[in-house]
């Protein structure tokens, strides 16, 4: 009786699965061929067996597994990219607030600023006025003598107080 070979591309065909996923199980586990022919690796019917067996026991298990852990990954990735988004959100609100904030700030800055150039523009005005009225106004002081008050006593300035009534 002959023995009959397999190759990668049929083992895949029996088990349902693609060559790739096969060459990959068969790699991992470290089975090897029992001929080689050409490029192709063959398998007896032995080795077939524990393969399907292998690969069939590992493939149901796996892949549920897998599945279930990547649907509970998914769904724990899509709850924190929401949290993330809310992050965002929040942290552009606060990022408009400053802004609001800052353009109220600089607002207030120029008012002031615009006052107080007044204020010294009006100051400086007001010391030229009083240097020309002082040097327009006579030297006579009301409580010096001159010849129309001038009384033979000297005329006291009072002082305000609370006892400036005991003074005169």
């Amino acid at each position: 009786m002959a023995e009959t070979y397999y190759t990668i591309k049929q083992l895949a065909d029996i088990a349902g699965t693609s060559k790739v996923t096969m060459f990959r199980y068969i790699k991992q586990n470290a089975i090897h061929e029992t001929k080689h022919k050409g490029n192709a690796n063959l398998y007896d019917e032995t080795q077939k067996s524990l393969i399907l067996k292998g690969f069939k026991g590992k493939g149901v298990s796996n892949v549920s597994e897998t599945d279930h852990d990547e649907t509970a990954l998914i769904q724990e990735l899509k709850s924190q990219l929401k949290a993330k988004d809310a992050q965002i959100d929040d942290l552009h609100a606060i990022i408009k607030q400053n802004q609001r904030l800052l353009d109220q700030q600089q607002q207030l800055n120029l008012a002031t600023n615009r006052q107080n150039e007044k204020l010294l523009d009006g100051s400086a005005n007001d010391t030229k006025q009083n240097i020309s009225e002082s040097q327009n106004m006579d030297d006579t002081d009301v409580s010096e003598p001159t010849e129309g008050n001038y009384r033979g006593e000297e005329t006291k300035t009072l002082k305000k107080g609370l006892f400036g009534w005991l003074r005169r």
